[in-house]
């Protein structure tokens, strides 16, 4: 069984993702890289993938219950993501996703993110459910009416290098310094600045959408390791480096995409010489938890 067009074309249409090959366990996309998805420093991180980590998961699984002749839709539950190789400034990054368990309900899933060169970038793990949740949307192949906006601009690491971390996310919360084209993307808004926290307001809009008209899990996890990375940095020295190693996002319940703002809230719960253990929760404004997130990010030696 050959796969040219999985259902979430629509968003991966924005995104730029290309589905490269699949079949029922397999898949394959490719998604290019470019200055509309760097962070602040103009760094490429795990956020910048955010969509590709959720359509190489979960269209492994969805295409085993399709070769089962099942229309099923279904969701990740929870995502874990683990850096490997540095992430490359330019180029492609290529996805590969297998089921390696399916049944009536549920599957997990793994995938691997490499580069041109064919090194390891991002390994992943995601578990998924069946729901019964109808599309919303007529043609979710259509993404004619969505065009991505000039990115923002970022700041060089160089400009930076006499700030602290802190000072530099307090300048980011003030606009004096450049949230950068990721941010401006998802129109990250960061309000709350403190030493080991961060919090942020993120509004969902129309092309954050899934099939069934909820902000796509990939998407949560941009904005969930962008704002666990921001609160890692108040951590830093002057010119001081971190990295993300791991992320895990628990999905609990499904935001609007058009709907209210997402809430973001990043805490650092441990902080070593090298290492800092980070819990992000991202809530409706009744304060429903959506998602609870934990990052481990990596203080490299300034």
């Amino acid at each position: 069984m050959t796969v040219t067009a999985p259902e979430t074309d629509r968003l991966n249409a924005f995104m730029g993702i290309d589905t490269v090959a699949g079949k029922p366990g397999t898949v394959s996309f490719r998604q290019p890289l470019g200055t509309w998805c760097v962070d602040h420093r103009g760094r490429t991180t795990v956020g910048s993938v955010g969509v590709l980590t959720d359509v190489v998961l979960g269209a492994a699984p969805h295409l085993v219950w399709r070769g089962q002749g099942r229309d099923t839709r279904s969701v990740l539950t929870q995502l874990s993501a683990s850096t490997a190789n540095p992430m490359p400034a330019r180029g492609d990054l290529h996805g590969t996703g297998r089921a390696v368990h399916v049944d009536d309900s549920t599957a997990l899933s793994t995938a691997q993110i490499c580069d041109d060169a064919g090194d390891l970038v991002v390994q992943l793990t995601g578990r998924s459910m069946v729901v019964d949740r109808p599309a919303v949307f007529d043609s979710f192949a259509d993404a004619s009416g969505l065009a991505r906006p000039t990115p923002e601009p970022w700041t060089d690491p160089s400009e930076l290098a006499d700030r602290t971390g802190l000072d530099t996310v307090f300048g980011i919360a003030a606009g004096t310094v450049a949230r950068g084209p990721l941010a401006g993307l998802l129109d990250l808004r960061v309000g709350a600045v403190e030493r080991g926290r961060v919090a942020a307001v993120v509004p969902p809009a129309e092309w954050m959408a899934n099939p069934m008209g909820t902000v796509q899990g990939g998407v949560l996890v941009s904005v969930a390791g962008t704002v666990a990375e921001l609160a890692a940095q108040t951590l830093t020295a002057a010119g001081q480096e971190y990295r993300l190693l791991n992320l895990t996002l628990d999905y609990l319940r499904s935001p609007a995409a058009p709907g209210p703002d997402l809430l973001v809230d990043a805490r650092v719960t441990r902080a070593g010489r090298r290492l800092a253990s980070i819990d992000t929760n991202l809530t409706a404004p009744d304060g429903t938890v959506l998602v609870r997130a934990q990052a481990s990010v990596q203080l490299l030696a300034s």
